[in-house]
């Protein structure tokens, strides 16, 4: 059994497979693994991390169909798994990455996140130091090369965070922060082939507020919520604000035609509500008890 009060970051596989990761806290160093093929009905334990795995949501990817593993340690240095359950080698160090042509071309400062692309080549994103440039880079042929969207107009003007990037479908699909404060906006990005051209959504100003929570759907769909408790849905084609969340969402699950779960929590108490339409209400579906024992871990 493991403490998981590190916090735990999944990485989804093909049909019910799903891989999680126990983030390290308190006294332990490493970070422990385990796997599901059934949606959680059994679990086995794979090798673990011998290293703390980042603080991202996106630090952890599994490659569909072969059970190849990617993360991203807190040292900023990508491993590799050929297989859950085999040995992790280095991939490549944010030192190494950003002294190639392409680290140099953006001015990378660190590594954020991992992927795949839905063909299996390996994806990172990072920080640039350079204005309207995304750094997500794609191994091919033994060489790192760029693989960013082209940003445009005043957004090619703005420092460009990369919040998210995942798989979504047969899609890789990215989420981009261009300014900061205010003045930021969020364009999401979907990609069928590592980079080589991008479908960008329409712009949305997050009025100053952070994003707490974010995540991606089927049909290039994505949710958002801020700080200030609001949400926002990308279907369609276009960002559409969503009615009041319930109290204590966490993370809002996007669905093709303008459908949406929300997931709250109160204590030990999941409740999933569901909204039929963008400008509909929601209803609650469904709650769950979860067993907690409290103070367990120390």
């Amino acid at each position: 059994m493991c403490a998981d009060n590190g916090g735990l970051v999944l990485a989804g596989g093909t049909g019910q497979a799903l891989t999680t990761a126990f983030r390290p806290s308190q006294d332990l160093t490493y970070t422990p693994l385990s796997a599901t093929s059934d949606g959680g009905r059994i679990w086995s334990a794979l090798s673990p991390l011998d290293a703390p795995l980042a603080s991202t949501p996106d630090s952890l990817a599994a490659q569909p169909d072969t059970g190849r593993l990617v993360a991203l340690l807190t040292s900023g240095t990508a491993e590799q798994a050929a297989a859950a359950g085999a040995t992790w080698t280095t991939l490549i160090t944010a030192r190494a990455l950003a002294a190639t042509p392409a680290g140099r071309s953006c001015g990378l400062h660190a590594i954020t996140a991992v992927a795949y692309t839905a063909a299996g080549a390996p994806l990172l994103a990072g920080t640039c130091s350079r204005l309207g440039t995304a750094g997500i880079f794609i191994s091919t042929g033994g060489a790192w090369q760029a693989a960013r969207p082209a940003l445009t107009g005043a957004l090619a003007r703005q420092p460009v965070t990369v919040l998210r990037l995942s798989n979504s479908g047969d899609q890789t699909a990215a989420l981009l922060a261009a300014g900061t404060g205010q003045h930021a906006t969020l364009v999401a990005a979907w990609s069928a082939n590592g980079g080589t051209r991008w479908t960008l959504s329409p712009p949305l100003t997050t009025s100053g507020q952070a994003i707490t929570a974010a995540s991606f759907g089927p049909s290039q769909t994505a949710a958002v919520i801020t700080a200030g408790g609001h949400g926002a849905m990308l279907t369609d084609g276009r960002w559409q604000l969503l009615p009041a969340l319930p109290a204590g969402t966490m993370a809002l699950v996007p669905a093709a035609g303008g459908t949406a779960d929300a997931l709250a929590v109160h204590r030990a108490t999941l409740t999933i509500w569901q909204l039929t339409s963008p400008s509909g209400s929601w209803t609650r579906a469904q709650a769950i008890n979860v067993p907690i024992q409290y103070g367990s871990s120390g």
